[in-house]
């Protein structure tokens, strides 16, 4: 019955979501890989950094480690919905650009099954993709598309080139998955996810003499597959001090999709040659994790997490991605757990992280990014819910290339995520 309630709630969000939301993006870095990864960071993470695999908690939803399940509460009902807005900052030498986006992050739910098992179910974006941007130059000599032969302009003819790209799609996922604690202190669990999607990027160039070919290519993946990830953890605790231990996997495998690419020459209005190729397969990569968590007196908490994503075995419409490596710190402060003041019941944090590119530019590899968080658990104080949280987090990073020329991006991001924590499970007693 549990379960009904929570795909019942999903199947209405999973019609009403996409309907409404934008995927956000505009930068030129989502034409590579799989476009710009989201991960599984839910309100409480955002706040941290993103760390999440050594934390555990009864009263939030932790989707970066499925072994933290375990620990919900036996009749509560955790419901957790996030998004965010964006102000990005894009500049290439003197050339700068804003733009302002909201994006919708994800939408998860979770509850207690049995003693000692728990369960969650949510859906949110696996990767983003939107950029257009194009560039022009006036050229003496250009090759022709068809023949590969290089022709030379005519004294006093001034040829115009410009070359656009174009990207939109990106892959979502749904999840479920489940926590188990065998005994006392120790637990594992399993998110098991349908990623589904569509990533397109065109690009063409365009000649000012219309005699000129114009060739244009267009490349394609319609993705339908699966994502497993496990996870454990280990909690000790010793008086007032409890320490976290955390570890996950990720189950790499081949994703056997259409992956194409189309090329196609045209002069004028007439299509005089047009090729489908079919490319090399892309992968979903294996991925390892480890993260802890010391928290003091349940008030003062520090984590950090470390993760790798082996991208570097896989491929993209023929280009070699890079293993992503991602480190995070992170912590929360309590002023006081039992106050009728807000501010002194607020849960106060802030983090840093730092992760490379899943993929390469030419022969550079991506930009690094850093980026670093603050935020505010405000905890909903009435007469009949003490226990749910309005999760806000402001969030600056820095996206950095690695080689000269190529655009350097600048993020603000406000997150706000509404975590729902109420006693459905209850049973009512007559007197």
């Amino acid at each position: 019955m549990k379960a009904f309630k929570a795909l019942l709630i999903l199947a209405v969000a999973a019609f009403a979501f996409p309907a409404t939301a934008e995927n956000g993006m505009n930068s030129p870095y989502t034409r590579y890989g799989f476009g710009q990864l989201s991960g599984m960071e839910a309100g409480v993470n955002k706040g941290l950094g993103g760390t999440g695999i050594g934390l555990r908690n009864n009263s939030q939803i932790n989707l970066l480690n499925p072994a933290s399940y375990a620990a919900v509460d036996t009749l509560t009902f955790l419901l957790d919905v996030g998004v965010s807005l964006h102000n990005a900052n894009f500049a290439e030498g003197a050339v700068k650009m804003n733009a302002r986006n909201t994006t919708f992050d994800y939408l998860a739910m979770q509850f207690r099954l049995k003693p000692r098992l728990g369960m969650t179910i949510a859906m949110m974006p696996f990767s983003n993709i939107g950029y257009n941007f194009s560039n022009s130059a006036v050229i003496d000599s250009y090759q022709d598309p068809t023949t590969g032969e290089i022709i030379k302009s005519e004294e006093g003819e001034e040829i115009t080139v410009t070359n656009r790209y174009y990207g939109d799609g990106g892959l979502r996922q749904v999840t479920a998955g489940l926590g188990w604690s065998p005994f006392r202190g120790f637990s594992v669990g399993g998110n098991f996810s349908y990623i589904y999607g569509e990533v397109y990027h065109y690009a063409y160039n365009q000649y000012s003499e219309t005699s000129i070919s114009t060739r244009t290519k267009q490349y394609i993946a319609d993705i339908s597959t699966y994502k497993a990830d496990f996870g454990a953890q280990y909690q000790a605790a010793f008086g007032k001090n409890r320490i976290t231990l955390g570890a996950t996997y990720q189950l790499g495998h081949v994703i056997d999709n259409d992956i194409y690419v189309i090329d196609m020459t045209s002069t004028g209005t007439s299509v005089t040659s047009s090729d489908t190729l079919r490319t090399s397969p892309m992968s979903i990569p294996s991925g390892y994790g480890a993260g802890l968590s010391y928290t003091f007196d349940g008030r003062l908490t520090f984590a950090a997490d470390y993760s790798v994503q082996q991208y570097g075995v896989t491929n993209f419409f023929g280009y070699k991605g890079a293993d992503r490596h991602r480190a995070s710190i992170g912590f929360e402060y309590i002023p006081e757990l039992v106050t009728r003041k807000l501010f002194r019941r607020a849960r106060y944090r802030a983090g840093l992280h730092y992760a490379t590119a899943h993929y390469y530019v030419g022969d550079q590899k991506g930009p690094t990014e850093y980026g670093a968080t603050v935020g505010i658990g405000l905890p909903i104080m009435n007469g009949w819910n003490g226990k749910s949280i309005v999760n806000i987090s402001g969030q600056a990073v820095h996206v950095r290339p690695n080689a000269p020329g190529m655009i350097t991006e600048n993020y603000l991001r406000l997150s706000v995520g509404l975590s729902f924590n109420e006693g459905w499970f209850d049973k009512w007693k007559v007197q």
